[in-house]
């Protein structure tokens, strides 16, 4: 269970403070909370290429949270923006699903969170 990230501040927000992920098909950008339902926000830079790509990239990204979200029954306890990469067109859509996989494990897993550390 999650809500769709909408306000600029937030995205902005996870770009200052957020801790980075790298995967080969995205590159997430995390924080814990506590007092809500997490956040997730899809973007996709021009570096991609078009926006029949990029549009692409992101319909991709929406569409393994979407099945991940149908299957999972606890509330998501961070804001998460995902930034498409190029390689996500060359990965299997069963592999970009096990990337996301891994990443809300490393998420579950990392103890190294420190909100007093907050870039301005």
């Amino acid at each position: 269970m999650y809500t769709s990230m909408k306000a600029r501040k937030d995205y902005v927000r996870l770009g200052r403070t957020g801790k980075r992920f790298f995967f080969s098909s995205f590159i997430a950008q995390a924080l814990p909370i506590h007092d809500r339902v997490g956040m997730i926000g899809i973007t996709a830079t021009k570096k991609l290429g078009g926006s029949v790509l990029r549009h692409r990239a992101k319909r991709l990204l929406k569409e393994t949270i979407r099945l991940w979200d149908k299957e999972n029954l606890k509330p998501l306890n961070f804001d998460i923006v995902l930034v498409a990469r190029s390689r996500i067109f060359d990965l299997d859509f069963t592999d970009l699903q096990k990337e996301w996989s891994q990443m809300l494990g490393k998420l579950e897993n990392n103890q190294e969170w420190s909100h007093e550390e907050i870039r301005r």
